[in-house]
C-alpha cells in the first residue's frame, strides 16, 4: 500500500506537478498500480494510482523523467562523451528518396524511412510510434508498428500528448528486437526505464528522438477546431501537417467537411504557449540528446523554399552512425553534411535553461532536477519564459475574447524583440 505521507511513487512527481504525460510510470509498475488517464480540465495524461495496490517499491519514480535527468550523465554512458560536444561532423540535413512519403510527412520523411528500413533489414521487429486510431482521431496513442504500411500510417507530427505507456508493456511482454521514436520525454523515460530492466535495454536496440520546443495540451486542438466552427465529435481523420513543408493542418468530418488550415494560421497558439502543458515550460532538452538518432524540421535560411520537407539530422554513437550510414549508402534516404554550429543555434532549451530556473521559482514553481551545467541563457529568454507563463495561464481560460488579442501582442512583440536584439530566435 501506497506511503501517502512519504511516498515513494509517482505521487512525489504529481504533488510537485512535474509529470510530462509520458507514460512509463504505468509501463514499469509491477504491482499493476498505475493508470493513464486524460485529465480533461488540463487537457493532458496524468497517471492515476491505486494506492490499495501500490507497493511503493519506487521503480515508477525511478524511470519518471518529469523529476529531473543529468542528461551529460547519461550521455557520457550511452555515447562517450558529453551531449554539446558529440555531435561534430555528425549533423546532416536529409529527406526520403520517396518523394510521396516525403511529401506526405511533417519535414522530409526521414524518420518514417529509417524505420521501415529497419523493419526491412531485419534490425527491428516492430517500432514504437504515435498513431491516431480511427475511433480516435484526436487522441494518439502509442503503437507498436510491425509493418511498412503501419508506419506510413503513423507518419507525422503529432501536437498534443501521446502516452507510450501500452507500447513499452508490449516490449516488455513479447521478445523482439525494437526501435523507439518519441520526443525528449519519451526518449529520456525509456533511458531511465533500461537502467533497471535489463529485458527492456536488450529489446531496444535503437532510439529515434523528434526535436521538440513543446506540444500542446488536448485543448489547443479543440481551441483551435473550434475557431473553424468545427465540432470535435464530428472530426474522422487529423494530420497536423502534410502536403508538403511547412504543411497544411487537413482533417475530414463525419459531414463530408474537409479543412486544410496552413501552419502558420495555427502555429502562433502552439509556439506563444497558449495550451503548452506546464511541465513543458520547464524542460531543458529541445534536441533529444539520449536518442541514437535525433531529427527534427531543418529551420535554415537556405532552406525556406524547400516546399516538400528536409529534416535536420544528429547521430550519437556507433549504434546511430552504423545504421545511419548503411541507410544512406542502400539509398532510402539522400542526405548531405550539416555543419554543428547550425544545429546548437537551435539548442535554445539547454542553452536558455538559465532563465527558466530564475523566474520560475519566484513564482513558486518546483523545477525539475537537472544537475548538468546551463550557459547563461539569451536576454531574450527572460521574455518568452515570462510570454509563456502569462500564456500558459491566459489559455486556461479558454476564451478567444482573451486569446486572440494576447496572440496578436505576443507575436507583434516577439517579432520587434528579435529585430532589435538582431538574431532571430529558433521556436523549433
Amino acid at each position: 500500500m501506497a506511503n501517502l505521507k512519504t511516498p515513494n511513487s509517482i505521487l512525489v512527481t504529481l504533488r510537485q506537478k512535474l509529470c510530462c504525460g509520458c507514460g512509463i510510470c504505468q509501463a514499469v509498475c509491477p504491482a499493476g498500480a498505475i493508470k493513464m488517464q486524460i485529465d480533461p480540465q488540463k487537457g493532458i495524461y496524468l497517471p492515476k494510482l491505486n494506492e490499495a495496490l501500490c507497493q511503493n517499491c519506487g521503480k515508477c519514480l525511478k524511470a519518471c523523467p518529469g523529476t529531473g535527468i543529468n542528461l551529460d550523465e547519461y550521455t557520457e554512458a550511452l555515447f562517450g562523451g558529453k551531449s554539446p560536444f558529440l555531435i561534430e561532423n555528425s549533423c546532416y540535413t536529409a529527406f526520403s528518396s520517396d518523394s510521396l512519403q516525403r511529401h506526405l510527412s511533417t519535414s522530409g520523411g526521414v524518420a518514417t524511412t529509417l524505420l521501415a528500413y529497419a523493419l526491412e533489414t531485419g534490425l527491428i521487429d516492430g517500432a514504437l510510434v504515435s498513431i491516431a486510431p480511427p475511433f480516435s482521431p484526436l487522441t494518439p496513442t502509442g503503437f507498436i508498428a510491425r509493418t511498412a504500411e503501419e508506419l506510413k500510417q503513423a507518419a507525422g507530427s503529432k501536437y498534443c500528448p501521446v502516452a507510450a505507456n501500452t507500447a513499452i508493456s508490449e516490449i516488455a511482454a513479447r521478445p523482439g528486437r525494437y526501435a523507439v521514436a518519441g520526443l525528449p520525454c519519451h526518449i529520456q523515460a525509456i533511458r531511465k526505464a533500461e537502467r533497471q530492466n535489463p529485458v527492456l535495454k536488450e529489446r531496444i536496440v535503437l532510439h529515434l528522438g523528434i526535436v521538440c520546443s513543446s506540444t500542446m495540451s488536448f485543448k489547443g486542438t479543440e481551441y483551435i477546431l473550434k475557431r473553424q466552427g468545427i465540432n470535435k465529435d464530428s472530426v474522422t481523420s487529423l494530420s497536423y501537417r502534410t502536403n508538403g513543408w511547412p504543411g497544411d493542418m487537413r482533417l475530414e468530418t463525419s459531414g463530408g467537411t474537409t479543412l486544410s488550415l496552413p501552419l502558420k494560421a495555427y502555429h502562433p497558439y502552439h509556439g506563444h504557449g497558449f495550451f503548452t502543458p506546464r511541465r513543458c515550460l520547464m524542460c531543458n532538452d529541445q534536441l533529444n540528446e539520449l536518442a541514437d538518432i535525433s531529427l527534427g524540421d531543418a529551420w535554415l535560411k537556405e532552406l525556406e523554399n524547400d516546399h516538400e520537407g528536409t529534416s535536420a539530422v544528429i547521430v550519437r554513437g556507433s549504434t546511430g552512425q552504423n545504421f545511419y550510414q548503411s541507410a544512406v549508402k542502400n539509398g532510402c534516404i539522400k542526405s548531405r553534411p550539416l555543419a554543428a554550429k547550425r544545429v546548437m543555434e537551435w539548442r535554445n532549451k539547454r542553452q536558455d535553461y538559465a532563465a527558466k530556473k530564475a523566474v520560475l521559482p519566484l513564482l513558486g514553481w518546483k523545477l525539475p532536477e537537472y544537475p548538468a551545467p546551463h550557459p547563461p541563457a539569451r536576454r531574450i529568454a527572460y521574455l518568452y519564459t515570462i510570454e509563456q507563463v502569462i500564456n500558459y495561464h491566459l489559455g486556461r481560460t479558454n476564451s478567444s475574447l482573451i486569446i486572440e488579442p494576447a496572440k496578436h501582442f505576443w507575436t507583434g512583440l516577439s517579432g520587434l524583440a528579435e529585430r532589435l536584439i538582431g538574431k532571430r530566435a529558433s521556436r523549433g
